[in-house]
């Protein structure tokens, strides 16, 4: 039976991953900050309550994914397929945000992504078999006022991605970058989106819940996953972000951009 981890599987796309390798059969480990998601999960999930098991971890402090991998060494719960979903963003002018928050951000959008990719890349390199997918964003193809810190976060998220999916593809494992557009989710309320009073064509599109479906984005990359590709693009503006990264240099995307 197939291991799965699914990172910051409260909620949102997350959960729906989850939802999705529970019904394939797999067993999961759904990992989140918050316990009241994951306890509502096992609820939600009751007809494989004997696949699922939670654990609940912040994974935005140093060393998380290290934490993380012990905890599977000690549990016998190495994985075969890892979903790093986890991560947040930070709306609003780069100087007007709080340097701690931003920070914190950055630890679990790159740094824990980073290490819990290599680290559990390193097993599955060495057993020739496992597969990891990023979720990434359309985010970290336009450089864009008000989301440059989250921007530049999935940015390295997308180039990591796609740099280490061919230096495991001889072994066997393949690695996905999921790049959604706007995604009806937390996001906004987690990166203060939701509470922004100025124009903003974010704040507009997840204030009237015209952000895509989280579920539809799940199973973008769930599909993209088993097929084994290097990316699944999906969700609403991703065709128009990943057109502009082309044909517009990014110095001047800001400036095209400019009510994120």
């Amino acid at each position: 039976m197939k291991k799965v981890i699914v990172t910051g599987a409260g909620s949102g796309i997350g959960k729906e991953f989850t939802k999705l390798f529970l019904q394939d059969g797999s067993r999961v480990l759904a990992v989140s900050l918050v316990q009241s998601e994951l306890d509502q999960l096992s609820e939600d999930f009751a007809f494989a309550a004997d696949r699922l098991e939670t654990l609940q971890m912040d994974l935005a402090k140093p060393d998380a994914a290290e934490a993380l991998l012990r905890w599977c060494h000690e549990n016998d719960w190495l994985p075969d397929t890892l979903i790093n979903n986890a991560g947040f963003a930070c709306f609003g002018d780069s100087v007007d945000l709080e340097p701690a928050r931003v920070a914190n951000m950055l630890e679990l959008n790159v740094i824990t992504l980073t290490m819990t990719s290599m680290l559990f890349g390193h097993e599955m390199k060495a057993r020739r078999s496992g597969a990891i997918l990023n979720v990434g964003s359309t985010a970290g193809m336009v450089p864009s006022v008000r989301m440059a810190s989250y921007g530049g976060s999935k940015s390295y998220v997308n180039t990591f991605t796609y740099a280490l999916a061919a230096e495991l593809k001889p072994f066997g494992v393949t690695v996905t970058c999921l790049t959604p557009g706007a995604t009806q989710t937390k996001f906004a309320q987690a990166g203060g989106i939701d509470t922004f009073n100025g124009k903003s064509l974010l704040h507009n599109m997840f204030e009237k819940n015209k952000a895509g479906s989280p579920a539809e984005v799940a199973r973008s990359g769930y599909d993209a996953l088993a097929k084994g590709k290097i990316q699944a693009l999906v969700g609403k503006g991703s065709t128009l972000a990943a057109v502009m990264s082309r044909v517009v240099s990014q110095k001047h995307l800001p400036r095209l951009v400019r009510n994120p």
